[in-house]
């Protein structure tokens, strides 16, 4: 992960360097990415780079970690949406990666990273928490819930399983249409 140095940055600068490491890791994929790419749109000094990061593989760790923040945030929220319904929030989910698909950058960023962690099976929903709550207001603010109430499950190990399942068919689903093997108007039809 990013040295102290870099998150001591600016907002402003620390933004710059962020955004020429998502460009530069949409653009190629990890092998053929460059250093030399990133501080050069950056406008920092190669030993900067270093003063920020241990190495490239460092900086892409951290695309991924901030990538992975932000999709798990956007679960919390679906989830909160939909009153802990996992089905429903991965269908608004598929929906969303459907629709961040449109933006050539975020596609292309998505599927470098999506390659990079494909022998890592990880799972998305690993930070859900389980609980039944009958309201929103039942929840805790820090966590979001998955609502069991009307799963046929027989204990709590059961709801790891169906998110596995769910998992593997939410990022199937998802990397056909990033790698336009089904178009994202006929898989957007599908699913709404």
């Amino acid at each position: 992960m990013p040295k102290s140095t870099f998150y001591n940055l600016n907002d402003e600068k620390r933004e710059k360097i962020e955004k020429a490491l998502r460009n530069e890791f949409s653009k190629n994929i990890f092998e053929k990415t460059s250093i030399s790419n990133i501080i050069e749109e950056a406008q920092i000094p190669r030993g900067s780079f270093y003063q920020y990061f241990e190495d490239k593989e460092d900086a892409l760790q951290h695309i991924i970690k901030s990538f992975l923040a932000k999709e798990k945030a956007e679960i919390k929220e679906l989830l909160i949406k939909n009153k802990g319904n996992i089905f429903v929030t991965t269908l608004d989910l598929y929906s969303y990666f459907v629709d961040k698909s449109y933006d050539e950058t975020e596609k292309r960023l998505f599927q470098n990273i999506m390659n990079k962690l494909r022998n890592e099976n990880v799972n998305i929903f690993d930070s859900i928490k389980l609980k039944r709550f009958k309201t929103l207001k039942d929840k805790d603010e820090n966590n979001c819930y998955i609502n069991t109430d009307f799963l046929n499950i027989d204990n709590e190990d059961d709801i790891v399983y169906i998110l596995r399942i769910l998992t593997c068919v939410l990022r199937t689903e998802v990397i056909d249409v990033m790698h336009g093997k089904v178009s994202k108007e006929v898989r957007k039809r599908g699913i709404v």
